[in-house]
């Protein structure tokens, strides 16, 4: 609890977070414009996960210490229907798609090729 109450005491002057519209993105930085003018900034995700927002996706970015950095994208739709503790993970224009399911399940749509194999329907392609 003293924790939480000094981490709000030490943020509450911090800058708000912005958003802005991506005008460009490539190697982990994007450019987006916002009513602060154009700025570059740093791309932030989870370890192991890699993207690049396309452009014209509203950008969500925080001040931190090493600068502001782009949060997220935000994402006004639920393309999927998931629900709470569900998860979708796809591409542009919905060329493959992968969504965990809270009964258990995993939905996988697209071509599926494993060390260079392509399967299709549970069997090998040549």
């Amino acid at each position: 609890m003293k924790i939480a109450k000094n981490m709000i005491h030490v943020h509450a002057g911090s800058l708000p977070c912005t958003t802005g519209k991506v005008l460009a993105s490539a190697d982990r930085r994007i450019a987006a414009a916002s009513s602060n003018g154009t700025q570059q900034f740093a791309i932030i995700t989870p370890k192991g996960l890699d993207y690049v927002p396309q452009m014209d996706d509203d950008s969500i970015v925080i001040p931190t210490e090493k600068g502001k950095m782009c949060l997220g994208i935000r994402r006004v739709e639920n393309l999927y229907n998931i629900l709470p503790g569900e998860m979708a993970l796809y591409s542009l224009n919905d060329a493959c798609s992968i969504i965990l399911k809270n009964d258990g399940r995993i939905l996988v749509s697209g071509r599926l090729i494993i060390n260079g194999h392509e399967y299709t329907g549970g069997e090998e392609s040549s």
